[in-house]
C-alpha cells in the first residue's frame, strides 16, 4: 500500500482539517496532531487559528497519521482517546524526544491523567477546568517545543561513570542500563539541561510536574532517589546539589563536554550538600 505523506500548509494562518483535507507531497506534517471529536468541547482549530493543526476523530486514523507525521506536539482528548492511544503515544515519545504530548480528559478521569503523566506526557489537563487554563496549558506545552540545551546529543554525563541516555529513557552506569521512573527521568533531564542554574522547589513543580500531583516533599523524595542512582556517595552529593534557601542545582562532572557552570544569578549563597 502506498503511504501518503502530508504537507504542512505554508500560509501564516494555515489550518489543517485532517487526512481528507491534507495535500499530498514529500514532506511530513510537522504541526500539532490531535485525536479528538470534531464536535467535542475543545475545538483546537478554532482556539489556535495561527497554528497548523491536524485533527483525526478515530484511533485508527490517528495511528496512521502518527506514523506518517512528525508533529511538534501530540494532543489526545478523551473521548475518543482511550488507554491504547496513551500507550501508543508513550511508545512513540520514546523515539521522538523533540515532541510534546498532552492529554485532556473529563474531570472524573483523575487516574487516567496521572497515568499519562507517569507514561511521560508533558501535561494532563482536566476538561472541566476554566477554558483559559486549558488554552494556557496547551499553549505552554506547545511553546516548550524541542529541548534546546547544551547537550544536543542523546547521552548527557550526570555523574562519575554515569550518563543519562535520553534515547532509551534510562541512565547508564559504567555502560550498564538502569531504569528511571518517568518523573525521575523528567527531573534529571530538566536539571541536566540547565547546568549551574538553581531552581526552587516551586519552579521544579511548575516545570517538571506542571503543577500536577506534586509538592515540595515530593520533589525532595525524587531528588533523594536520583542521588542514590547517580552519586558516588548519595549522602555527600557532588552533582545534584541543594541550594541554601530551598532548591536544587545540577553541577555536571568534569568530563562533561561543556563550559564550567557559572554561579547562578538567583542564589545568594554557595550550594551546599543536603
Amino acid at each position: 500500500m502506498t503511504q501518503v505523506h502530508h504537507v504542512v500548509p505554508r500560509s501564516p494562518n494555515a489550518t489543517v482539517h485532517g487526512a481528507n483535507g491534507q495535500s499530498v507531497g514529500s514532506e511530513p506534517f510537522s504541526g500539532w496532531l490531535a485525536l479528538a471529536d470534531p464536535s467535542g468541547p475543545v475545538d483546537l482549530q478554532r482556539l489556535f487559528p495561527e497554528l497548523e493543526v491536524w485533527v483525526e476523530p478515530s484511533s485508527a486514523a490517528f495511528s496512521d497519521a502518527l506514523a506518517a507525521a512528525q508533529p511538534i506536539m501530540v494532543v489526545l482528548i478523551a473521548p475518543p482517546a482511550g488507554p491504547g492511544d496513551l500507550e501508543r503515544v508513550a511508545m512513540w515519545l520514546g523515539t521522538h524526544r523533540d515532541t510534546c504530548a498532552v492529554l485532556l480528559s473529563p474531570h472524573q478521569a483523575v487516574a487516567v491523567r496521572l497515568h499519562a503523566l507517569e507514561l511521560g506526557f508533558d501535561d494532563a489537563v482536566d476538561l472541566s477546568a476554566d477554558p483559559m487554563e486549558v488554552v494556557g496549558r496547551l499553549s505552554i506545552a506547545g511553546r516548550r517545543g524541542p529541548v534546546n540545551g547544551n547537550f544536543p546529543e542523546d547521552r548527557i554525563p550526570v555523574g562519575e561513570g554515569v550518563e543519562l541516555d535520553r534515547r532509551v529513557r534510562a541512565i547508564r552506569r559504567d555502560g550498564r542500563l538502569a531504569s528511571l521512573r518517568p518523573r525521575e527521568l523528567a527531573l534529571l533531564e530538566f536539571l541536566a539541561m540547565h547546568p549551574g542554574r538553581a531552581f526552587s522547589r516551586e519552579e521544579l513543580i511548575k516545570y517538571v510536574w506542571h503543577g500536577v500531583g506534586a509538592n515540595e516533599r515530593v520533589v525532595d523524595v525524587y531528588v533523594y532517589w536520583l542521588r542514590a542512582k547517580i552519586e558516588l556517595d548519595p549522602a555527600s552529593p557532588t552533582h545534584l546539589l541543594t541550594v541554601r534557601g530551598g532548591g536544587y542545582l545540577f553541577d555536571p562532572p568534569d568530563s562533561a563536554s561543556h563550559s564550567p557552570a557559572t554561579t547562578p544569578s538567583n542564589v545568594n549563597e554557595p550550594p551546599t550538600s543536603r
